[in-house]
């Protein structure tokens, strides 16, 4: 077996991709209210591999943005989808990306703004003292995103 002292080697989540019907558009709640920074924006070729994983048909045309946080390199994707007419994800929903935010409130302020759907909020204790806030809300395309604020008890 090998070593896992070889960081190639080692078990890492590298940036969920979603599929959005509108770059533009999603950028008001990615970049402009969440604050990831988008490092790039590119036309996908029609033989990218986007076109076999999701399943899409070659009509499609595709626009890939990638964002980074502050803590780590191109941590989210979306990829925007012309051509065709994306399905809304129904209830049950089977993914949520959960997004640690420094202040809640006003997070969830912004994007209900943006008229979008959005849950109750929910807190929550684990050991040692650390209190969670969660909020949840469904982007333009129908994603289930998860946003959570972290502070200590005394």
């Amino acid at each position: 077996m090998p070593s896992l002292d070889n960081n190639l080697e080692r078990l890492h989540l590298k940036r969920p991709c979603l599929l959005v019907a509108d770059l533009e558009r999603s950028l008001t709640i990615y970049r402009d209210i969440l604050g990831f920074k988008l490092i790039y924006v590119s036309e996908a070729s029609s033989d990218s591999y986007l076109y076999t994983i999701f399943k899409l048909p070659n009509t499609a045309r595709l626009k890939f943005a990638a964002f980074d946080t502050e803590y780590e390199s191109r941590a989210l994707a979306l990829t925007e989808v012309k051509g065709i007419e994306l399905p809304l994800p129904t209830a049950p929903y089977l993914t949520a990306m959960v997004i640690k935010v420094g202040e809640l409130t006003p997070a969830i302020a912004k994007i209900s703004q943006l008229g979008l759907e959005i849950a109750k909020p929910n807190s929550f204790t684990t050991p040692p003292n650390l209190c969670f806030t969660e909020q949840a809300f469904y982007d333009y395309d129908g994603h289930l995103i998860m946003l959570y604020e972290m502070n200590t008890s005394d």
